[in-house]
């Protein structure tokens, strides 16, 4: 295919066959139009030919009575012969005498008769002068007589009847009165209101001895009568052959033998639009002729055949040539650029672009409110000239530019405005991802804008350095958490076997318990702030499942009830009947619950309550701790679920400051929430969790 593409001898065939394809698709198609509107395939061939022949009768019919009206005011010098030898006539005036005929009875196929309105040559010797020069001669002309009617020049083959002098008794067809002009011996024009018709009746010959468009008509009705069903199926295979070859020669249009390139020929050369303006021309007035040899088949018929058919072969190449062109513009893409209107377009928009620029320039360099000042001041300058006109319709005028000039300027003003101030509470509520938009934004809006979206970028640079901050200070803590848990390991190790070495001596004993207690604590710490890093940074692996979140948090009010009671704490749990379902990780959650517990253990004051409440609303299911501090709480609830922050000020507990972080940074890992609330001495934790 792609060797087919790049061949011109593969090209100029396909050119040929489509020209051949479209000549048969027509021909056959307009046989069997033919047959379709003759009433072929509706009422029969015979009761079709039957009706073709009356139509050419009466077309003839009607070519008669053109040529024996008057052309131009020289109606006499008209001919009354038919068009054709296969034509007979007669023609009879309002009283049904016969004026003109030549027809001998011979057989025909198709007999019309019409009527005719209009004033004809012969009426004159029939009625006798039709207007006088003053009245006086027109009521004598009433008085007398009418005069035997002059001899009429009667062309050869037409039989002269003679005028009788009583009317036939016959009842005249009747016909409509219309209201003409004739022509006067001045060629004036003057008004005739006097009935004048006549009728001509037209005969079609069954035996046909002259080769006419009639006897061709009537021969191509008989072909396609016989062949109906083939002309139908010719006509689809042609198009469709047509579509096919066609389709090819489009995509094989701008490609080249040994390349892959899409090259222009001459005609791409041309300005699309010049270059359809030019086709369509061309293509338009071949038709027209085309046409017109079609309507004019009376002689010569197969040499007007001949022409229109290479007529018509000629509008199919123009319309495949302008269709090949369009194909390779549309894949070179320059169908639009390569316009003489584009580029017209183009180098006005240049132009104004420039001018524009220039302005804007200018412009630019005032400050802002001699901006708005002169923009007033034209203002003014437009009502100045509005009144100075001293026109009634100035203050119409004035109302229409405030109309359609300043008030749409003022809305879009304000429609900016609310831009601006939208972004604005964007970045107030801390969404760094919000970008102001600029597109219908102009001027200082604009700039305005833009300033936003660059506060914007700000922002956002310093929460990526402070989150990159944030990283190395975690990856610094793992790491170093890691290299301190290697020695620390030994050091529990090798107290732990002191410890179990009998050692008379009572002090090295005490010393050996304070070295256990705290390297266990430093022990706890390291563990501590690995859990704290891995869970900030998001690295801690994250199991979703159902929870029931009320036996969790009765599994941790059963493990936490006897510590409680050690420190003199009561323990209240409230939770809803039934079960209480959580999208959840079961083993950091209750990780969080351990974190919280032992929080209020260290923390709480003894002899008070420390309530676990499970609670279920609109937003999902929660539990909530509350607990009485010991101590005074001076951090806001912010800082204490930062690292290393501790509820007591003097740091005298044992806790790492760790736990309150923790527990928020698994919380949120789950995609949950921790909210810590501080009211006097009431220490309030709300978990989160999503449904």
């Amino acid at each position: 295919m792609k060797k087919l593409k790049g061949s011109f001898p593969a090209k100029t065939i396909a050119v040929v066959l489509f020209c051949i394809l479209c000549l048969g698709c027509v021909f056959n198609a307009a046989a069997a139009g033919m047959l379709y509107t003759a009433g072929f395939y509706d009422r029969g061939a015979a009761a079709a030919r039957e009706n073709l022949a009356q139509s050419l009768c009466a077309l003839e019919a009607q070519n008669i009575a053109n040529r024996v009206l008057p052309v131009d005011g020289e109606g006499e010098n008209d001919t009354l012969l038919a068009s054709s030898a296969n034509f007979r006539y007669e023609v009879r005036d309002c009283d049904g005498v016969l004026r003109a005929n030549t027809y001998n009875g011979e057989e025909s196929i198709a007999v019309v008769t019409i009527p005719v309105s209009e004033w004809y040559p012969y009426s004159a010797f029939a009625f006798g002068s039709l207007w006088g020069e003053d009245a006086q001669e027109e009521e004598e002309a009433k008085e007398t007589p009418p005069p035997e009617p002059l001899p009429t020049p009667v062309p050869d083959g037409v039989e002269s009847v003679a005028v009788p002098t009583t009317p036939p008794t016959a009842d005249p067809k009747p016909t409509p009165r219309v209201v003409d002009r004739v022509t006067s011996p001045g060629n004036v024009y003057a008004p005739f209101d006097r009935e004048v018709p006549f009728t001509v009746t037209c005969y079609l010959l069954r035996e046909m001895t002259e080769r006419d468009s009639a006897a061709f008509q009537m021969g191509c009705f008989d072909f396609a009568a016989a062949n109906d069903q083939l002309l139908i199926g010719a006509a689809a295979a042609c198009l469709l052959l047509a579509i096919a070859v066609f389709i090819f020669l489009l995509c094989a249009a701008g490609h080249r033998k040994d390349s892959d390139e899409i090259r222009a020929r001459f005609t791409e050369k041309i300005p699309f639009d010049l270059f359809t303006v030019l086709i369509f021309t061309a293509g338009g007035y071949i038709l027209y002729v085309f046409a017109e040899i079609l309507n004019h088949l009376n002689r010569q018929i197969g040499f007007r055949l001949t022409v229109a058919a290479l007529l018509f072969v000629l509008a199919a190449l123009l319309g495949l040539l302008w269709c090949v062109s369009l194909a390779v513009r549309v894949k070179q893409k320059t169908l639009v650029r390569g316009t003489i209107l584009y580029k017209l377009l183009h180098l006005l928009w240049r132009a104004l672009k420039g001018i524009w620029g220039w302005l804007n320039m200018i412009v630019k360099g005032l400050p802002l409110v001699w901006r708005g000042v002169l923009i007033l001041c034209g203002a003014e300058f437009i009502g100045f000239v509005i009144l100075a006109a001293n026109s009634r319709r100035a203050g119409a005028t004035g109302f229409f530019i405030n109309l359609f000039v300043f008030f749409p300027l003022a809305v879009w003003a304000l429609i900016s405005a609310r831009e601006l101030r939208r972004g604005a509470q964007e970045l107030a509520a801390g969404n760094t991802d919000y970008t102001v938009p600029t597109k219908y934004l102009l001027g200082e809006f604009k700039a305005h804008a833009g300033d936003l979206n660059n506060i914007r970028s700000g922002i956002t640079r310093a929460v990526e350095e402070r989150m990159r901050s944030e990283r190395m200070k975690t990856e610094l803590i793992t790491n170093v958490s890691h290299d301190i848990k290697t020695p620390l390991t030994s050091i529990v190790s090798y107290v732990d076997l002191l410890s179990r070495e009998e050692i008379e001596n009572e002090k090295a004993r005490e010393y050996i318990e304070v070295l256990q207690r705290q390297s266990a604590r430093l022990k706890k710490l390291t563990d501590d702030l690995v859990e704290a890093s891995k869970a900030s940074s998001g690295t801690l692996g994250v199991t979703i499942e159902d929870c029931d979140l009320g036996v969790m948090l009765e599994q941790a009010a059963g493990e936490y009830g006897e510590k409680l009671a050690e420190k003199n704490l009561e323990l209240v749990l409230r939770r809803p009947e039934g079960e209480v379902k959580a999208r959840a990780d079961a083993r950091h959650t209750q990780r969080i619950f351990d974190n919280l517990m032992s929080n209020i253990l260290k923390y709480a004051l003894p002899g008070t309550r420390v309530f676990l409440e499970l609670k279920e609303d609109a937003s999902g299911p929660s539990v909530i701790f509350r607990n009485t501090s010991r101590s005074e709480i001076v951090q806001s609830p912010e800082e204490l679920t930062e690292r290393f922050v501790r509820g007591d000020a003097s740091r005298s507990s044992e806790g790492s400051g760790l736990g309150l972080s923790i527990a928020r940074s698994l919380a949120e890992l789950q995609g949950g929430s921790l909210t810590v609330t501080v009211d006097g001495d009431l220490f309030k934790v709300t978990l989160g969790f999503a449904k």
